[in-house]
């Protein structure tokens, strides 16, 4: 399934994040920053199924 998370660098959807990417959902991520950290994403760059762009057709959206 391909997910939008919004909120996805704080820690709450970070987490949520990792879970999904877990269960081998396509993770997308939409934050604003005003509490969250790209740091808090840094260790879900490796999954291939984690996705930096602009643009997405998502399937949910998690928020």
């Amino acid at each position: 399934m391909r997910i939008l998370i919004t909120g996805g660098a704080g820690f709450i959807g970070s987490h949520l994040a990792e879970a999904c990417l877990e269960r081998g959902d396509e993770v997308y991520i939409i934050d604003d920053l005003s509490t969250g950290t790209l740091d808090n994403l840094e260790h879900l760059k490796a999954n291939s199924a984690y996705h930096e762009k602009l643009f997405v057709t998502v399937d949910t959206v998690l928020n």
